[in-house]
Parts: structure tokens; sequence; C-alpha cells
């Protein structure tokens, strides 16, 4: 075996053995599909859900109680910035939601972000115990027109 074989094998298992722990620690080896579930937990109320990111607007999906929507995306691979965010209505409130946030969220738990909707917040029921967070803050924007476009 030639010199330079073996240090190209040499960097190869090194490699390997750098992304298969990296795969210990929620990251896949391979880039995977993530999916969202949200999930409308409003006492007695539809829930209007319009989510996007910066390049796909994926619709208004309206839910009944206990109802779920889901979408699935491929998370940026080596540069980590995946962003979606949603508008969450229903008669008495509007918010907005950073609903999966890269840095945050990661892979979540076995590829999938399980969001519980209540009127305080949206809540990741998949970590143990739940995580609630509260909505985004009204932009300027939001704030000067007293409206928030769906």
């Amino acid at each position: 075996m030639s010199r330079i074989t073996a240090v190209g094998c040499l960097f190869l298992a090194i490699f390997v053995g750098v992304q298969l722990k990296c795969g210990e620690s929620g990251v896949p080896v391979l880039p995977t599909k993530v999916t969202v579930q949200i999930t409308n937990r409003l006492s007695e109320r539809y829930l209007a859900v319009h989510c996007k990111d910066k390049n796909t607007d994926l619709g208004v999906h309206q839910l009944n109680v206990g109802e779920t929507y889901s979408f699935k995306f491929f998370p940026k691979y080596y540069f980590p910035t995946t962003l979606y965010f949603c508008h969450f209505t229903w008669l008495e409130a509007d918010h907005y939601f950073d609903i999966y946030v890269q840095d945050r969220d990661g892979y979540c738990s076995d590829n999938t972000c399980i969001w519980e909707i209540f009127a305080d917040g949206p809540c990741r029921t998949n970590k143990d115990p739940r995580h609630c967070y509260g909505w985004n803050p009204p932009s300027a924007a939001q704030q000067r027109n007293n409206t928030l476009p769906v």
C-alpha cells in the first residue's frame, strides 16, 4: 500500500468516526427530513395555522380542537440556519411563533418536533418534561397598524 493511500484511509477513518460520534448526539450522519406536528389544544376554538420559511409558503390550514397539521423538510445540513415561523389565529387572538429554529430544535426526538398550541403559547411536548414558550413579540409595523396580516 502506498503512503498516499495509507494517509487517505486514515483521514477517511477519522471522518467516519467523527460522523458516527455526531450521530450519537442527535445529528444524523446523512441529511434527514424533520417533521413538525402542530396540534390545536385551544378550548372549543378553531385554529388557523399559516407557516412559512424564507422561500416556502405552506398555506393556511384550519384545525378543529385536537386536530394536527404536519409538514416535513430537510434542515440545512452544514450551516444550521433553517427557520420556519407560523401565524396562529383564532376568534380572540392572533400570534406569531418560530415553530422550528434549527439551533434550538435540531432533529428533535426521532426527527419529529411535536407542538401543542394553547392560548398562552406553544408547548413542545416530545421533550420530558414538555417545554412551553411565549409568543413572538409583535413587530413595530404590527404595533403601528394594530393588525396582523395573514
